[in-house]
């Protein structure tokens, strides 16, 4: 469920940016005539590259000092209050290849006296690693230790691959090499 939700906002959100470009391009109608498919799809056409470029302009904006700044803000807020954003992010961000300003969390392995767990490193300390060790089959929720550094092993995983193999509760781990050599 918690997974879901954040796909529901952002298949609202498309759809009523999609609406609202499609109502800006509308003049166009004028021009060509709609009542046939061809005219259809270049009103459609117009209003995914008005999508388009409100979220390129949106992504330099970001990139403005000043924005940059309030939008760190928004983020670290939405850290604290929503439950799971931060796994949510880095899931998101590792599976398109962003790594932004903080480092994503990364997929390890921590053992413990008979057994390894799959878990997220969030940030590591002198001697110590804190790790966010998800549930499975849904790895928005979980618990957060933290653990002497020898019993973390950096996994050759992305967020998004090891959230996967939670959903099957590690169904096919078997089949990969994850493990890094180090």
């Amino acid at each position: 469920m918690l997974f879901l939700i954040p796909l529901a906002f952002i298949a609202i959100g498309l759809t009523k940016a999609f609406e609202v470009c499609r109502r800006i391009a509308e003049p166009v109608k004028n021009l060509i005539p709609v009542d046939r498919i061809i005219g259809v799809a270049v009103l459609d056409i117009l209003a995914v590259c008005l999508i388009i470029l409100v979220c390129y302009l949106a992504g330099v904006l970001a990139q403005i000092t000043m924005f940059s700044k309030r939008l760190h803000n928004v983020d670290a807020f939405l850290v604290n209050v929503v439950p799971g954003y931060a796994v949510i992010k880095s899931v998101v961000g590792g599976f398109v290849g962003d790594r932004g300003d903080e480092k994503p969390l990364q997929p390890v392995l921590v053992t413990f006296d008979d057994f390894d767990q799959f878990a997220f490193e969030v940030e590591r300390l002198d001697d110590k690693v804190v790790v966010f060790l998800p549930s499975s089959p849904s790895a928005w929720s979980g618990s957060t230790i933290i653990v002497a550094r020898d019993r973390v092993r950096t996994l050759d995983l992305l967020p998004h691959q090891l959230v996967s193999l939670l959903r099957v509760m590690g169904r096919g781990t078997s089949k990969l090499n994850i493990m890094k050599r180090t």
